[in-house]
């Protein structure tokens, strides 16, 4: 089955939502209070970023999702996620190709995202050309890469 990119729409959100949820559920859940205290700073920068909120489908079925924001001199990967169900199958390569197509597009030349030490996404980057470049916050790796 094919994998369709689009621009996110305001009926997307819910999906997002889960999505998000469902990572703070399955990863960090001892942060689980604190991200539902802090949902309105989660809703504002998705609100804030909408242009490049990305939606992925397989066939007519919602798959993933991946959101990016500028930061300083860098593209930001704010978030990426895959719906289980769809997992290994080329939709979180699709949509890391199309935070870097249009971050390049919007005239970014460095890349950057933070990812748990534990999380096999890591994979998934270094395998587009991320580079790990150290620990941040929270114990999470950062990887860079040129657009």
């Amino acid at each position: 089955m094919a994998i369709r990119l689009r621009q996110a729409c305001v009926t997307d959100i819910p999906a997002i939502y889960r999505g998000e949820e469902n990572y703070i559920r399955c990863w960090e859940p001892e942060h689980e209070i604190t991200w539902r205290l802090q949902l309105e700073r989660h809703l504002t920068r998705w609100v804030e970023n909408f242009e490049r909120l990305t939606i992925a489908l397989m066939g007519d079925h919602f798959a993933g999702y991946s959101l990016w924001a500028p930061d300083q001199d860098h593209a930001e990967l704010s978030t990426i996620h895959v719906v289980a169900d769809h997992r290994r199958s080329g939709v979180g390569m699709a949509l890391l190709k199309a935070y870097a197509l249009d971050a390049a597009a919007q005239g970014f030349t460095q890349l950057r995202l933070s990812v748990r030490p534990d999380n096999p996404a890591k994979l998934m980057y270094q395998k587009a050309g991320f580079l790990c470049t150290g620990t941040g916050a929270h114990g999470y790796l950062t990887y860079e890469r040129h657009a």
